[in-house]
């Protein structure tokens, strides 16, 4: 069963200044933010714990150092694994409108060679979101100096943040090697893919961990080390996520019962799902529902 997500539509006026649409942040990712898609670019940087990204039409496990470009209309949220105070996930955010990009863009040209520039057009022109995975501590030095410069408000603070964006930007094309293959799994086994796809659309039925791997001609073991390689979590844990994120939609747009809704999401036993929704969220059903409507 597919939910439908409500989307909430940002506007880069919310956030920018007068004269120079940037704004940075750096935010403890919950289950509290809905799903939106916003009308400027955004650059987002993991920067501790795990968890997931809907991004699209996709859910893209997260772990720290993972950067991503987010293009305008693109809708996204970020949600952790869990509510465990101990491993928060930690995220940076740098939102910036169109407008800044074409001047990044126009000033650059002048200056340097076409294909250079060329560079950062590509990164312009796309329409799809980009995923890099940090190699070195450079991107996260990059995204703290960022972030303090933009927090600390000295002089030249506005150029400052420019050379940072740019570098961001760059690292972002390098990874696509000027011609960006997208593969969420990409070191994952094509038939985890397979099973991904099918936990994702079945949720309110799913499979039990012999069932799920003998679906896909491979053994309970395997498949164990192979989803956790794809997502960072055991199978029943990333079941879990996907299901109460799920609830907690259902809990924020409907007027249903949360019993009506954990057995639409395949739970028989409600001490079992409130025990499994209050770790994952950090709240109860009907607390989560008095916070978020």
């Amino acid at each position: 069963m597919t939910i439908r997500r409500p989307i909430e539509s940002m506007q880069g006026q919310m956030y920018f200044g007068y004269d120079f649409p940037v704004y940075v942040n750096r935010a403890s990712e919950t289950f509290n933010l809905q799903e939106h898609s916003h009308d400027f670019v955004e650059i987002a940087y993991v920067a501790e714990g795990k968890g997931f990204h809907y991004i699209g039409d996709e859910i893209v496990p997260v772990r720290k150092g993972d950067l991503f470009y987010i293009p305008v209309g693109i809708s996204h949220v970020f949600r952790p694994a869990d509510a465990a105070v101990k491993e928060p996930l930690i995220v940076y955010n740098c939102i910036f409108g169109l407008e800044l990009f074409d001047r990044i863009i126009r000033s650059h040209s002048l200056l340097l060679p076409s294909e250079d520039a060329g560079a950062l057009l590509a990164v312009r022109s796309r329409t799809e979101w980009l995923k890099a995975e940090e190699q070195s501590a450079d991107v996260r030095n990059l995204v703290q100096r960022l972030y303090q410069e933009y927090a600390l408000r000295q002089e030249g603070r506005g150029l400052m943040i420019l050379t940072y964006v740019v570098q961001l930007l760059l690292t972002l094309y390098r990874s696509t090697d000027g011609g960006y293959s997208r593969s969420t799994y990409a070191d994952a086994d094509s038939r985890i893919e397979e099973a991904i796809r099918y936990i994702q659309l079945h949720l309110d039925a799913p499979l039990s961990l012999t069932d799920i791997s003998s679906k896909i001609n491979i053994g309970k073991r395997q498949f164990n080390r192979l989803i956790k390689k794809a997502t960072g979590q055991t199978y029943t844990d990333y079941l879990h996520s996907l299901q109460i994120e799920s609830c907690c939609e259902q809990l924020r747009t409907t007027d249903r019962k949360v019993y009506e809704i954990a057995e639409a999401m395949g739970f028989k036993d409600m001490k079992h799902f409130h025990a499994i929704f209050k770790r994952k969220t950090g709240l109860s059903p009907r607390e989560y529902r008095k916070r978020t409507v």
